[in-house]
């Protein structure tokens, strides 16, 4: 029974071997055809992959994706790097490698702030100073990596740390002090939620008053020496006196002893002959013991080397039974590799074919869409008709996806411009398909008829919405529609009416100083809302120079810079006042590059983005 329980176990860890082994060819496969952030990814995972099977490899990829974070100027990935590089000098018991890497790793937590990283690091130097036996260090990271868990409040970190300190200072006798931090853990956990058994917290109680009681005995006998000494010293007075009077008495007698020195050298010369031949008789009868000592060693040694012969012949007998076994055992093991080997490469060829039918969909799904650009770009308003009606303008519309959810209208009715920015619900084809129902809705509400009241448009423009998406207001429902900024401009007055859904509108005035004026919109959408209201219509009287902004969130939302956060409607303000001077024309530009620079090589874009700049 015990003998199929090993085989048992031998083949489940075979197969968890199998299955990672597999995976970490997996990814040093992906290795060949990633680059850049990807690549630091896969090499992270092969470094983590190898931490428990080969350290020197988890090594090994750590320094190659420490070398990419460097690359592509993360620190975070960087930082992540050096974790791993230390924990695989740990695991090869190289301490101050380990230590030195995760130093770097510290350094760089604090200067990003990652304070839950900064505790754990921490608390991992503080490990390996203990595995290397420099417990008095260990002792002081630990202490570091508690008061930083405690700042964070992560409570399992402040268990931990209390745990390893308690345990140090109980192993250096230091029972006072282990004892205080007891108290200390059991105050932070609380009296029902203690990890630590009573049984150990009377240990460490008892070797407290233990030492103490020891001390305060220490001390006693210390008391004690004291008293002995000062007797000793009187002692040692009349000891001087005594010898001094004996020294006396000792002149008289050197005469008497010059007498009986010269008897003494005579009988000095006899015990030396004597001692001569005892000597002769001891080595002799030495080298006979020693020789017959060394006979009876070589005779036990000799029984016992049989014995013991004897015995592993017995367990070589029955060794080669078990390996026997074993090699019948692995054969089985071998043919039933085999099939499962025969039937992973059946489904591989499976895998293959229906790759080739996904792959097929979706060039054909990527060509629907690229028509469906097609027909986007064709409701759009035409290039050469907006260069009609505006004089100096841009128009920058930057899709997340090949078709767009955020869209622009233009129309010109009499001495009116009428001008439009939405963002519709979602982004690709969905979005697409609400942005060209916008459009279809503004064609045909935007009339004569409609141009006394921006936000009569509006009004009307939600009414389709709801109507068309079928929108009721019951919970279930979706919540479908669009954020859009309409503004109609009076060109012979230069009254401009505004009105907006969510979306508002920036005008720059030139003044002896810049001015940027934000006029609010509703806090509703085009669809669907649980408190419902007219839209507001804004008048306000332009001056020519004016420049006027509308746009959708997908500008100010995007992450980027070196802390991966949104670009912000403050930034947006700042960077259109620092460049409204500038043709339109350069203004997108600047728009687009700082975009770029924002985005680098480590974010992509999250949203639809539309930007619409009018100069009066």
């Amino acid at each position: 029974m015990k003998k199929f329980l090993l085989v048992i176990l031998y083949l489940f860890s075979m197969l968890a071997l199998l299955k990672a082994q597999n995976s970490i060819s997996d990814l040093e496969n992906k290795l060949k055809t990633v680059s850049g952030k990807d690549k630091f990814d896969v090499l992270y995972k092969l470094s983590k992959s190898y931490l428990t099977v080969s350290p020197k490899k988890s090594l090994k990829y750590g320094n190659q994706a420490f070398d990419i974070a460097k690359k592509i100027k993360s620190k975070t990935s960087q930082a992540n790097a050096l974790n791993m590089i230390g924990t695989a000098y740990y695991k090869q018991g190289k301490y101050k490698s380990a230590i030195k890497n995760y130093e770097k790793e510290l350094a760089l937590r604090e200067k990003l702030g990652h304070k839950i990283s900064k505790a754990k690091i921490l608390y991992n130097i503080g490990s390996v100073y203990e595995a290397n036996s420099k417990e008095r260090k260990a002792l002081t990271e630990y202490e570091k990596a508690l008061k930083a868990a405690k700042i964070i409040k992560y409570p399992n970190l402040v268990y931990k740390c209390y745990e390893a300190i308690i345990k140090l200072n109980a192993n250096q006798s230091d029972y006072k002090e282990a004892f205080i931090y007891l108290q200390e853990y059991n105050g932070y956990r609380g009296a029902t939620n203690i990890t630590f058994e009573r049984r150990e917290i009377s240990i460490l109680e008892t070797k407290f008053e233990e030492g103490k009681k020891e001390l305060e005995e220490k001390e006693s006998q210390l008391h004690q020496t004291d008293s002995t000494l000062t007797l000793v010293k009187s002692e040692k007075e009349i000891l001087v006196k005594d010898t001094t009077i004996k020294g006396q008495a000792i002149s008289g007698l050197t005469i008497e002893t010059k007498e009986q020195k010269l008897t003494i050298e005579e009988q000095k010369a006899e015990v030396k002959r004597h001692r001569q031949w005892l000597i002769a008789f001891a080595s002799f009868f030495t080298v006979i013991l020693i020789f017959s000592i060394l006979l009876y060693k070589l005779y036990t040694a000799k029984k016992k080397a049989n014995r013991l012969l004897a015995i592993q012949n017995a367990e070589i007998i029955e060794k080669n039974e078990e390996i026997k076994a074993q090699s019948e055992e692995l054969h089985k093991t071998n043919i039933a590799l085999q099939e499962q080997k025969e039937e992973i490469e059946a489904q591989s060829e499976e895998l293959e074919i229906q790759r080739d039918v996904a792959l097929k969909s979706k060039e054909e799904i990527i060509d629907s869409i690229n028509y469906a650009k097609r027909i986007q770009k064709a409701i759009f308003p035409a290039k050469e008709y907006v260069n009609e009606v505006l004089q100096e303008y841009f128009v920058l519309l930057k899709p997340r996806d090949i078709v767009s959810g955020d869209f622009y209208w233009i129309k010109k009715i009499k001495n009116f411009t009428v001008i439009a920015v939405a963002d519709c619900t979602g982004h690709g084809v969905p979005g697409a398909f609400m942005s060209m129902l916008g459009i279809s809705f503004l064609n045909d509400i935007v009339s004569p008829r409609s141009l006394d009241s921006a936000s009569e448009i509006l009004n009307r423009m939600r009414n389709k919405v709801k109507k068309s998406l079928g929108q009721k207001g019951k919970e279930s429902e979706a919540k479908d529609g669009m954020d859009l900024a309409l503004y109609i401009i009076n060109d012979e007055t230069l009254e401009l009416q505004y009105s907006g859904a969510y979306n508002p509108l920036y005008i720059i005035r030139d003044k002896p100083e810049a001015e940027l004026e934000i006029i609010k919109a509703d806090r509703q959408p085009i669809g669907v809302h649980p408190v419902e209201k007219d839209f507001t219509n804004h008048k306000i009287q332009l001056q020519k120079g004016n420049c006027l902004y509308t746009f959708s969130d997908g500008y100010n939302d995007q992450f980027g810079g070196k802390n991966g956060q949104k670009f912000k409607s403050k930034n947006f303000k700042e960077l259109l006042l620092a460049n409204y001077k500038k043709p339109m024309s350069e203004q997108k530009k600047v728009l687009n590059d700082k975009l770029k620079d924002w985005m680098g090589k480590d974010y992509s874009q999250i949203d639809d983005i539309v930007v619409l700049g009018l100069r009066v």
